[in-house]
């Protein structure tokens, strides 16, 4: 063969190998990138595409940003109690609102937990502040504040972009415990469809999707959970365990927690605590069958207050057994133990 074709040649395999080199890095580069940070694969809560079991607490930051004594306890995830959603800022300087109440930007917020290695929960409360205008038990549509409620989040979306350990909650407890507010299926189907689509718009973090019944009823994830799901990504449903898991038998827990495992589904129990309607309820089997499922949780509610029964610490900061089946140090053993994060 000529000198000249075989050099031809050798330079058509080099520049071929060349791009082809390009574009398998390229390819691994973005097989990365969909692997980096929090993410929803199944039922498995993944970082950096392992998969997590996460234990946290409710907490109070808007209020009073600083969160380093969570990690004395082991704690992964604050899950914010944002309760004058109408006034926080989401950044700046804190505020006076219009109950006299000092708030801290959220963002101040979230980097305060992401300096202390915590995930941040998002999660909207209260509209402005005031006890009658809490989301708990509310059909969302139904409110006064829904459209701007709905203004408000698409702005959290925008500023958290990226920020992937930033969870985004879009509702706390909707719908009332025993269905008098006419509830379906389909209408929490609906609402939650278009609470997702804010956030989806412009954000690809975790989104946290409340179940039914105030939180705690999550047939709806086993009638249409696999609907809501479709053609949606990191989605992580959020379960309540107050009365209608904590005063249920092992049988009937466990039956649920392996329904629930079935539908191969991301949740979470967003809150559990041994009081809530005025029955003192000892959450000790329930937390032991979440540890062992691998499942993720978090307390209500991490508050340095012997008198309040659901506060995890006494105003010395000695976890608060007052009262309370031993609330105080049976989350803190949990959360000082390995994580069992299952892998389905």
């Amino acid at each position: 063969m000529d000198n000249n074709l075989i050099l031809k040649s050798l330079k058509k395999i080099l520049v071929l190998v060349f791009f082809s080199c390009i574009s398998c890095e390229k390819i691994t580069e973005e097989n990365k990138s969909t692997n980096e940070g929090y993410t929803i694969l199944a039922a498995n809560i993944l970082h950096n595409g392992n998969s997590i079991q996460a234990i946290g607490a409710n907490t109070l930051h808007s209020f009073s940003v600083g969160s380093s004594d969570l990690k004395t306890w082991n704690l992964d995830i604050a899950r914010e109690f944002i309760g004058n959603v109408k006034e926080n800022p989401i950044t700046g300087t804190p505020i006076l609102d219009a109950n006299n109440q000092y708030l801290y930007a959220l963002q101040d917020i979230v980097n305060e937990n992401r300096s202390n290695n915590l995930i941040t929960i998002l999660c909207p409360f209260g509209w402005d502040g005031k006890q009658a205008n809490l989301f708990t038990g509310k059909s969302p549509t139904e409110t006064f504040f829904w459209s701007d409620y709905k203004n408000t989040l698409a702005k959290w979306a925008i500023q958290f972009k990226d920020q992937s350990d930033v969870w985004l909650e879009v509702w706390n407890e909707p719908y009332n415990y025993n269905r008098t507010d006419n509830y379906t299926d389909e209408i929490w189907l609906r609402d939650m469809n278009e609470l997702y689509a804010i956030i989806r718009n412009t954000n690809n973090n975790i989104v946290l999707i409340p179940c039914a019944e105030q939180g705690q009823d999550e047939s709806v994830l086993i009638h249409i959970g696999d609907e809501f799901s479709s053609n949606k990504n990191n989605v992580l449903f959020d379960i309540h365990a107050y009365e209608k898991w904590l005063l249920q038998t092992d049988e009937n827990i466990n039956s649920r927690l392996q329904a629930l495992k079935e539908k191969k589904i991301a949740i979470i129990f967003g809150e559990t605590a041994p009081l809530n309607a005025g029955v003192l309820m000892n959450p000790a089997s329930f937390l032991n069958k979440v540890h062992s499922n691998g499942l993720s949780v978090c307390a209500w509610l991490w508050k340095y207050d012997q008198d309040d029964q659901d506060a995890l610490l006494t105003k010395e900061g000695l976890p608060n057994n007052t009262n309370n089946n031993n609330w105080g140090t049976l989350f803190k053993n949990l959360a000082l133990q390995n994580r069992n994060p299952q892998i389905e």
